[in-house]
């Protein structure tokens, strides 16, 4: 198990001691969505770059939300950034199907 995605499972276990239900760790796939979604990407982009679609990616943003006890996108990359994940690197180096040439 890499460190990032270990200490966000460690963050959720000793936040859930709380009288909130039990809150399960993060996907695999919402790690990913977490990564673009820290270094800022919109959705329609994060849904391009994994293959998924843009609903998907709303669900998965608003899982993440429940599972981190944050309210918004900012928070969500605060969070990620404490816990040790680092945003996508490659996402202002690629660009996408949507963006200016």
């Amino acid at each position: 198990m890499s460190k990032p995605i270990a200490s966000i499972r460690t963050f959720i276990s000793e936040t859930s001691s709380h009288p909130e239900p039990v809150v399960e760790p993060l996907s695999e796939r919402e790690l990913e969505v977490l990564q673009w979604l820290a270094c800022g990407a919109p959705n329609r982009e994060i849904g391009q770059r994994l293959y998924i679609a843009e609903s998907t990616v709303k669900r998965h943003v608003y899982n993440i939300f429940g599972k981190l006890n944050v309210r918004n996108r900012t928070q969500a990359a605060l969070q990620a950034r404490k816990l040790g994940l680092n945003p996508q690197s490659d996402f202002m180096s690629q660009p996408w199907e949507g963006s200016p040439r």
